[in-house]
């Protein structure tokens, strides 16, 4: 079964493998601490490394594009309240905000 892991400030979580829900709404529903204040794309608190299974994410969203650089996205990050697992396979995931 794959597995969604979150590292944050407050460690490592290991949940299970939800589609078509954010990171953010994830980290909510299982308490794990993952900032976020807008949940649109806009403030960017939600910032997030995508350590491994980018494959098994959704396409990077046109308010991404408009927040995070170019050089951003190319080295892996995405927002948190943005980004959805939309396919089976085990993903790792760092909040990194600025």
């Amino acid at each position: 079964m794959a597995q969604l892991t979150l590292q944050s400030r407050s460690g490592s979580h290991t949940l299970p493998v939800e589609t078509n829900k954010s990171i953010v709404e994830l980290a909510k529903k299982h308490k794990v601490v993952w900032g976020y204040a807008c949940q649109r794309g806009v403030c960017a608190q939600c910032r997030t490394l995508v350590i491994e299974g980018a494959e098994a994410l959704n396409e990077v969203t046109k308010e991404e594009k408009l927040r995070l650089r170019k050089a951003e996205r190319a080295e892996g990050y995405r927002l948190g309240c943005q980004v959805q697992i939309v396919k089976d396979g085990d993903v790792t995931l760092a909040h990194r905000p600025y």
